[in-house]
């Protein structure tokens, strides 16, 4: 049997995994565990146990190899890319094994300014971006970035505390107090705003090859009234699509990060005002919130990888477009989701 750990087993993204292993077509045995102690108790693990945070890497990875003991747990599945990074250092000191990217990599894609400036340097087609290091590049954003507004958001830069701090802004005076308010110098960048649709590609590789994949568009958010941009990070209602550019793009874009990738990526991609997609931020190793949309409709990632991870053969998913496009995924705070094809929609005259 495979008997799995599942770290920060409280998040919703480790939630919808989990999700994905209990319906997996043979039994899986899962721990979960996490640092805090009200999110622990929603996870849907078979066991849970309590673990110090993972920035105390040395009682952290000791509890991590005391459950792996335990519970004779031979594959550990983080979800989160703090505890992914640590576990990663760890690897060998754990004694069950993982599927994930290279901690380099996933080092890249912890920080959007170095993935921006590793696509630019690969030759993928990005948005106009720049690091604000000061007052003056707040002006200089403005003379040489052609969109208005421009957005201004966190770097991700690792140590930094700012993630997704991003507000479109239509002047400097704007610009300038968005950043002071996080004390962001340094750690914000600039870059073209991109009215277009809002895509995402998942897929899954081994050494490189790509082997299987999804895209899906966002088209509203879970409480978009709290976020300046209208964005929360969370959609409320998305559907699968079939687009070759955003297949080829994210491909590309994985690639360019890594050409021996393993595990699983997921690229955002936003649509500029010519039409053309372009990337703004990977997530290495880890899935996203909601996909439990994909497990849901029958293509069961979360299941497929750890098949690739123990050299079974997976389920069989098609390299892009494993699902039928326009799938709908419809949820909220404390409501649904519910699946159901823009054909059911239209048959009950909703939209």
């Amino acid at each position: 049997m495979k008997r799995v750990l599942i770290p920060g087993a409280g998040g919703p993204g480790a939630v919808n995994l989990t999700r994905g292993l209990k319906i997996a077509p043979e039994p899986i045995f899962t721990v979960g565990c996490d640092a805090n102690p009200y999110y622990l108790q929603l996870a849907l693990t078979d066991e849970k146990a309590l673990v110090p945070r993972a920035a105390n890497e040395d009682e952290y990875i000791q509890a991590i190899s005391n459950l792996v003991t335990k519970y004779d747990l031979n594959f550990i599945y983080p979800n989160s890319s703090i505890e992914m990074a640590v576990l990663t250092k760890h690897q060998a000191e754990l004694g069950a094994k993982m599927f994930l990217p290279s901690l380099a990599t996933q080092q890249i894609a912890a920080s959007k300014w170095e993935t921006w400036q590793t696509w630019k340097n690969k030759g993928v087609a990005v948005p106009q971006t720049m690091i604000i290091d000061n007052e003056a590049d707040i002006e200089r954003a403005f003379d040489q970035i052609g969109s208005r507004p421009i957005w201004f958001r966190g770097a991700g830069i690792p140590g930094r505390g700012i993630g997704g701090a991003a507000l479109p802004c239509s002047t400097p005076l704007q610009a300038r107090g968005w950043i002071d308010f996080y004390n962001g110098y340094g750690a914000f960048i600039a870059s073209e705003y991109l009215p277009g649709e809002n895509l995402t590609f998942l897929g899954v590789f081994k050494d490189g090859e790509l082997l299987a994949s999804q895209g899906r568009q966002r088209d509203s958010y879970v409480i978009p009234h709290v976020s300046p941009s209208g964005i929360t990070g969370a959609p409320a209602i998305c559907h699968t699509v079939h687009r070759q550019d955003l297949n080829q793009q994210g491909l590309q874009a994985v690639l360019a990060i890594d050409e021996s990738y393993n595990g699983v990526a997921f690229v955002d991609f936003k649509g500029a005002a010519d039409g053309q997609i372009l990337p703004t931020e990977i997530n290495a190793g880890r899935f996203g919130t909601t996909h439990h949309f994909y497990s849901a409709a029958g293509a069961n990632f979360p299941y497929y990888m750890l098949k690739v991870a123990f050299n079974e053969p997976p389920p069989t998913l098609s390299k892009f477009n494993a699902l039928p496009p326009d799938l709908y995924w419809i949820r909220t705070l404390d409501a649904g989701p519910v699946l159901i094809s823009k054909d059911e929609l239209e048959a009950k005259s909703l939209i």
